[in-house]
């Protein structure tokens, strides 16, 4: 092997031109199928990672119509009947683990410290919101019963919100101030940091980045008759009972139902389904690309070895003369040919690991999801996967220069040398 490598390296000292272009040739196939590899993993394992928190035990109750398009079963219609008080009615369900009511804050402006900040998505939500989606707190507790009954003026922020609102100092006890709408200073204190959750959760429930209690943040009514109403009532249910708890669900809330609004249930696992299909068509499409790109650099390998045969003629035959075996000027051209898919497969490798991140990035904007704006960089696995299958495709390819070289007669190889 080491012969073949110093040999090698005369041959490109030798031809420099040629053999540059051949690394770049496989270096650029190498980047390309890391780059897509990457992404197909990264998405994948999103909605694996998904999957593995919430199973099948998420469902949203609407009261809605659905129709069937192309195939699918889509909302046509929804209406804002659902009440705080079904909350309970959900409880008496064998299936339904919790329920909560998940409403909305879009474009917020709120007041830290005498500055303005604007958050592009808060929420008001009720105590079980936390445990129905394992929402994890970095530092103090989620708001309680208790605060949502009495309407306390407490918050809950993402890591991300307490980073840029209180940097180097502890979020807990401070007061986010929601402005005066001719009641006084509305102020919250803040009781606990979360981890923002997955973005791909956000295809369910909207990504919020201040949780409060329900109800709070509005302006008080003084009409005696007057009860809120909400689109969207969310039930976690015993695992694998989702369909049961729904079926319950929409006995429980009948009387909810409007003309020809009835009560339903959405799932999280079909949400994610249908778009994991999308993914891995679109998966597919960019595969078939990386593949192209990948036979493209066997290509260029299979060509620079059928000249370095043509151009050693003489070389091989007189090896032949001297007694060299067939299996041992096959293994000198497929090692050859291995120089040249690790070295293209080495730039191939620095360049994906340079350009990973703002690639990964403008492809999933473009084209993807922006829930998949979470992958980061180059993946391992698709780096080696990329290597391995460069240096395969690179020995498949060199297998016929290889063949052609170790069946030349001697005397014939002699004579056109």
């Amino acid at each position: 092997m080491l012969e073949t490598l110093s040999f090698t390296l005369r041959i490109i000292k030798k031809r420099p031109l040629r053999s540059l272009l051949t690394f770049l040739q496989v270096g650029l196939g190498v980047w390309i199928v890391a780059i897509i590899l990457s992404l197909n993993l990264g998405t994948s394992g999103s909605i694996a990672a998904l999957h593995s928190t919430y199973g099948n035990s998420l469902a949203k109750i609407t009261v809605s119509r659905f129709d069937d398009f192309e195939g699918q079963r889509v909302m046509v219609a929804a209406t804002n009947n659902l009440r705080y008080e079904d909350l309970a009615r959900l409880q008496e369900s064998d299936y339904i683990e919790k329920a909560f009511i998940f409403q909305e804050l879009w474009l917020q402006r709120i007041r830290v410290g005498g500055a303005v900040y604007s958050v592009q998505l808060a929420a008001e939500t009720t105590a079980d919101y936390a445990a129905a989606v394992g929402l994890e707190l970095v530092e103090g507790q989620f708001f309680t019963k208790a605060d949502e009954e009495q309407q306390n003026r407490v918050v809950l922020i993402s890591d991300v919100v307490a980073k840029q609102l209180f940097p180097n100092q502890r979020a807990l006890g401070q007061i986010i101030d929601l402005g005066d709408f001719g009641e006084g200073s509305r102020e919250f204190e803040v009781i606990g940091v979360y981890k923002q959750q997955s973005p791909l959760l956000d295809l369910f429930i909207s990504e919020a980045y201040l949780l409060y209690p329900l109800g709070t943040t509005g302006v008080s009514f003084s009409l005696d008759d007057f009860e809120p109403t909400y689109q969207n009532i969310y039930i976690k249910s015993q695992p694998g009972k989702i369909y049961e708890a729904v079926e319950d669900a929409r006995i429980l809330l009948a009387h909810r139902s409007l003309d020809d609004l009835e009560v339903n249930g959405q799932y999280l696992h079909e949400s994610t389904r249908w778009m994991a299909d999308q993914v891995n068509t679109m998966g597919f499409f960019l595969g078939a690309f990386a593949f192209i790109a990948v036979v493209v650099s066997a290509i260029g390998i299979l060509s620079i070895m059928l000249v370095s045969v043509v151009e050693r003629t003489r070389e091989i035959g007189l090896r032949q003369a001297l007694g060299a075996s067939k299996r041992s000027i096959i293994g000198q051209i497929l090692n050859e040919s291995l120089v040249f898919s690790l070295g293209g497969s080495i730039l191939g490798l620095l360049a994906a690991l340079a350009t990973a991140r703002s690639m990964l990035s403008a492809i999933v904007e473009e084209i993807m999801y922006r829930q998949f704006s979470n992958i980061q960089g180059l993946n391992p696995l698709a780096a080696a996967l990329a290597a391995l299958i460069a240096v395969l495709m690179g020995q498949l390819f060199a297998l016929y220069p290889a063949w052609q070289a170790a069946h030349m007669a001697p005397v014939d190889a002699l004579r056109e040398g």
